[in-house]
């Protein structure tokens, strides 16, 4: 469901109020009633997909952002630990890996796996 809404590109105002600065929300949504829509120049800047972690990732591109969210907790450490390797060959340089408060990077650093920013 979050994936098809982020393709439609269509939020609600406590969703663009979740850390969005003000002059970013005008620059890349209009506000539309009750909803704020994202501009057609954000949209084509945003690839949305839903992906199995543990599967082959050799379709996906380098990426400036990488958002998991409430994924990683269900996974053993060791599978964490690979998909964190993943990640990193899959960011750009200057990329990012967004997560949420209940995932962790803890444990995980030090025995050649990703390493926590």
């Amino acid at each position: 469901e979050m994936v098809a809404r982020t393709r439609e590109g269509v939020f609600q105002q406590l969703e663009v109020n979740r850390g969005l600065p003000a002059r970013l929300l005008v620059k890349f949504f209009e506000q539309r009633g009750q909803r704020w829509h994202a501009r057609n120049e954000l949209r084509k800047m945003i690839n949305c997909f839903q992906h199995n972690l543990t599967e082959s990732w050799s379709q996906i591109p380098q990426v400036d952002v990488l958002l998991l969210r409430n994924v990683l907790i269900y996974f053993e450490i060791d599978i964490r630990r690979e998909i964190l390797q993943r990640v990193r060959r899959h960011l750009k340089p200057d990329g990012y890996l967004v997560l949420v408060a209940a995932e962790t990077t803890l444990s995980l650093a030090g025995r050649g796996s990703a390493r926590a920013a």
